[in-house]
């Protein structure tokens, strides 16, 4: 299954991918929505799992867009946000996302919220 992630901090997108090991995923990432958006449309994921607040196209920008794409609109997006507003969850619920969780990251609720999504087994870590 390929995960694509959306975060312009590189140290971020690499504990994601640390943190989600363990289920053989192959991962994808891009610094930024509107790379994101490229890179979705070439790989077809299983899960978007997007930062919100990045240059050039934010993560609920790309989630619209996504939303809105024929070949895209059913595939899972996940919000990661340091936005502890409810108006930024409401924003998130609006443009479709699956799921929202607020930075820094628990690591349970990840793998539990990625489990759920893509219906992937319970794993010893």
């Amino acid at each position: 299954m390929k995960v694509l992630i959306v975060e312009d901090t590189k140290t971020i997108t690499n504990l994601l991918q640390v943190y989600l090991m363990g289920w053989g995923l192959e991962f994808f990432d891009a610094p930024n929505g509107a790379l994101g958006l490229t890179k979705a449309r070439d790989l077809k994921p299983d899960l978007i799992i997007s930062d919100v607040q990045m240059p050039e196209m934010d993560g609920f920008a790309l989630c619209a867009a996504v939303r809105a794409d024929p070949n895209l609109h059913h595939t899972p997006f996940m919000m990661l946000t340091s936005l502890k507003d409810e108006a930024s969850r409401q924003k998130g619920k609006l443009v479709g996302a699956s799921a929202f969780l607020n930075k820094p990251v628990s690591v349970d609720d990840l793998r539990s919220k990625v489990r759920d999504i893509l219906k992937l087994p319970a794993t010893r870590y």
